[in-house]
């Protein structure tokens, strides 16, 4: 056999490494701010980058073996799997894995405080409601920005 077939790495260390690895990025992504993570889910995102990156490592040949990288990717994909069953069996995990709606706009109110814990300027904000066809704040009832990061407007009308 070849040695590029064999696991190198002792099974255990693969799959904690790549648990302690999937919860870093986890709790560091649950910590950023709804607008950065974009419309995919932070579960998703976690495994497309790290299985990505060992993918890399796999084509420009710097891991120790293929089966190595195949079993972290296993690992990986297993820790998303578990996650979203998680996200949709449990509400309350859901409600700690997931970021909740945030209100910016009320009754033609613009919430600062919201904003500002989104990091959204007004600019950007504006830049969102001229999209959807409205020229002031004063002209919308809701303004969201949604756990995917979109920004959903009603309008008073």
């Amino acid at each position: 056999m070849n040695e590029m077939d064999l696991i190198t790495t002792p099974v255990w260390e693969i799959a904690a490494r790549g648990t302690v690895v999937y919860l870093a990025i986890a709790v560091m992504l649950r910590l950023t701010p709804t607008r950065q993570t974009g419309s995919l889910s932070p579960n998703d995102m976690i495994a497309l980058v790290i299985i990505g990156t060992l993918a890399a490592d796999a084509i420009i040949g710097e891991a120790k073996g293929m089966a190595d990288l195949l079993l972290m990717v296993l690992v990986i994909m297993l820790w998303d799997y578990l996650f979203n069953l998680a996200e949709f069996y449990l509400p309350r995990y859901r409600r700690i894995a997931q970021h909740e709606p945030t209100l910016l706009i009320h009754n033609g109110m613009l919430l600062h405080r919201n904003l500002q814990k989104e990091k959204l300027t007004e600019e950007e904000l504006m830049a969102n409601l001229r999209k959807r066809g409205f020229a002031e704040v004063h002209d919308v009832r809701l303004a969201l920005l949604e756990a995917d990061g979109e920004i959903s407007v009603l309008g008073k009308d």
